[in-house]
């Protein structure tokens, strides 16, 4: 194997440390400063990954606090493990953000090796002594890693980013050594780059767009070994990896996906039509295309050159078996952004890996055109120099919002989790939703009733994104000593929850807000008295459905109509003892039904009771399936302060049966069924 000098070596290492020190430098000295000197974070969900690193740090992976039970809330399930060792190392509170910096610099490094290894001219990975025309693509190489501002935020964000870009170049790196190795490595050097692969998507979900393709590339660079067998090794980890999360995810919160799909995927939304689902995929996808893929590349003007790099590696026979999985891998994964909710938000950080595909892709493009004689060699660097230094003009902003969100973090959500912890009596548990500094800095128990961060499985992901009364229903099924007594939340997020359950006791406010969702945080304490006790059952009720409680809903197979229906409710009314009580409810509109299905009750004949609010004269129509005719019921008009009840008679109903109540006139607003016997 023909190796550089060491000297030479140590020279391409010290011009590599160089742009990457000064690039995490300059991010991070002017965040310093603003935030008097706490380690920044400009991403409150920097805090969500320390907590989860600190639960596997203290022996309980794969979750976000320790008695919280299993969370499938980190969006990287690689990333807490390898920060677990700086929390063990002493790197605690806001100083395990120092460690995930060396980490990011390490990986950016380590990026920049692997950058140096597919560059190379040699056969086996590493650059030529000589150079020659494209040896001076190596040498740039750590310029593509920290070009592009936007890209460098996300690097040193203290998210997982960076070490999606170590990953990947080592996941790329196997793909051209199973490439090259002689046929009795190859196998070994393809299970390699499929492991990668699996890794790379443990980093990165999206990843799977690069994965798949990459493993494809392996399987046709496979020679004589065949291609079925090859595409198996370097595609089986990734396949195995996913089928392993989602049966975990299955058996343990009730869900086939991740707490982070749920609660963020348009597709999830059950209320919007599949055309207004559509419409926002698009939005997405034109913020993204314009934001990150053209503004931040240096404008409309600039923007087309690291794309056409990247295309002529597609088209070189040497590279266009890592440059076209890249670029299938960078648009295909922003595709998969696209479905995200979240997508236009934090500064675009979900586009970061797509960019990184897009930088690793050019670099290839370049030293591909390069080898191609003196001429082409001065076009690449014209078209390198050009589009590296198109987007440079965006440093100072980046810098200055790394900052400004950085001060925000520490401004609000660090000075929270201060307050709590300072409060006499201490809180037991504090609710917040997708809050990570507030658990892990004051040290207090909690429920993200965002879902993200998971609760002894429970649905409360699925339930956010069906509206706040449907958390609440979960709450009510805790214990009193189990439920949150503190809450830290967004009130305009959490209307029917902080104003109706909570008493506001203190507040965090901040100005020129560029990061957190609202310039105030309050603090309230919690008072659940008009929720029902955990287990309470009605009298003479043989069966019952609370409606919009997810869990209750899923044990009778309750069904609502959707799209543009079924939406969630709450109120707070008296009940038949003039007492407050709280339930949740669904909207059924005029025309469409919602239906259940009757548990293991004993055969015969009883009486349906279905709570509903105050309202004007309507109709409701009531069948069980098995037994023919619907019954009409007219429902008078009903008071506004208290809860009322409407009776029908069924004259059978069995186990199993499906009960199916249609609205025949207005709106009915259905939040509670009990099943009586007459």
């Amino acid at each position: 194997m023909t190796r550089p000098p060491p000297i030479r070596l140590l020279l391409w290492r010290a011009s590599a440390a160089l742009p990457v020190l000064c690039a995490a430098a300059a991010f991070y000295g002017p965040a310093l400063e603003k935030t008097g000197g706490v380690w920044p974070a400009p991403l409150d969900d920097v805090y969500i990954y320390f907590g989860f690193a600190r639960a596997a740090a203290l022996g309980h992976p794969l979750s976000w606090i320790p008695g919280n039970g299993y969370s499938s809330g980190a969006t990287s399930v690689a990333y807490p493990l390898v920060l677990a060792p700086g929390y063990l190392l002493g790197f605690r509170g806001v100083w395990l953000g120092l460690f995930a910096a060396l980490l990011a610099c390490a990986a950016l490094l380590d990026l920049c090796r692997s950058l140096r290894r597919l560059l190379g001219r040699a056969p086996h990975l590493e650059p030529a002594a000589g150079g020659g025309s494209s040896g001076w693509v190596a040498w740039v190489a750590p310029l593509f890693v920290v070009a592009v501002p936007l890209l460098d935020w996300s690097w040193f964000s203290g998210m997982e980013v960076a070490l999606f870009g170590a990953v990947l170049g080592r996941a790329l790196v196997a793909a051209r050594r199973a490439e090259l190795a002689p046929p009795a490595r190859r196998p070994a050097e393809q299970l390699r780059a499929g492991l990668l692969c699996a890794l790379l998507v443990a980093t990165r979900p999206e990843a799977i767009a690069l994965a798949a393709p990459l493993a494809v590339a392996v399987a046709h660079a496979a020679g004589s070994l065949g291609a079925a067998a090859s595409l198996a090794r370097a595609s089986l980890p990734t396949a195995l990896l996913l089928a392993a999360q989602a049966v975990t995810n299955r058996a343990l919160t009730g869900e086939w996906s991740a707490a982070g799909a749920v609660r963020k995927l348009v597709l999830s939304n059950p209320y919007p039509t599949p055309i207004e689902k559509a419409a926002e995929v698009i939005r997405n996808l034109a913020a993204l295309r314009v934001q990150a893929l053209e503004s931040a590349l240096g404008g409309p003007s600039f923007s087309w050159i690291l794309p056409l790099l990247g295309a002529l590696a597609a088209l070189d026979r040497r590279s266009r078996r890592l440059a076209a999985p890249l670029l299938v891998g960078a648009y295909g994964s922003l595709l998969l952004v696209a479905l995200n909710t979240t997508a236009r938000y934090q500064n675009l950080r979900y586009a970061a890996p797509a960019l990184a595909m897009l930088l690793v892709a050019a670099a290839l493009g370049a030293e591909a055109l390069a080898r191609r004689g003196r001429l082409a060699a001065l076009v690449a660097g014209a078209l390198a120099l050009a589009g590296l230094a198109a987007p440079s003009r965006w440093f100072g902003r980046q810098i200055d919002h790394f900052a400004r969100a950085s001060a925000n973090i520490a401004g609000q959500h660090v000075e929270v989790a201060r307050r709590l912890a300072a409060r006499a009596p201490r809180p037991r548990r504090v609710l917040l939703g997708d809050a990570g500094a507030i658990p892990y800095l004051s040290g207090i128990p909690a429920i993200d009733g965002l879902g993200l961060g998971g609760y002894r499985g429970m649905p409360f992901a699925r339930a956010s994104v069906h509206g706040v009364p449907a958390v609440v229903e979960l709450i009510e099924r805790l214990g009193a000593d189990e439920r949150p007594d503190a809450f830290a939340l967004y009130p305009s997020w959490w209307g029917g929850l902080a104003d109706v359950f909570g008493r506001r006791v203190d507040a965090v406010k901040i100005e020129d807000n560029v990061m957190c969702a609202a310039d105030e945080k309050v603090i309230y304490e919690a008072d659940w008295s008009a929720l029902a006790p955990p287990g309470e059952r009605r009298d003479g009720a043989v069966d019952e459905v609370d409606i919009a409680d997810l869990i209750d809903e899923r044990a009778h197979r309750y069904a609502f109509p959707t799209p543009r229906g079924g939406w969630v409710v709450g109120a707070v009314l008296q009940d038949d003892r003039g007492a407050p009580r709280f339930d949740a409810g669904r909207l059924i509109p005029e025309g469409r039904e919602q239906s259940f299905t009757i548990g293991q009750v004993a055969r015969g004949p009883a009486v349906l009771a279905l709570r509903t609010d105050g309202g004007g004269p309507s109709a409701i129509g009531v069948a069980v399936e098995r037994v023919a005719g619907e019954v009409r019921v007219e429902v008078p008009e009903r008071p506004a302060d208290r809860w009322s009840e409407i009776r029908v008679p069924l004259r059978d109903v069995a186990p199993g049966d499906v009960v199916r109540v249609r609205a025949l006139q207005g709106t009915f607003r259905s939040f509670h069924v009990w099943l009586l016997r007459p």
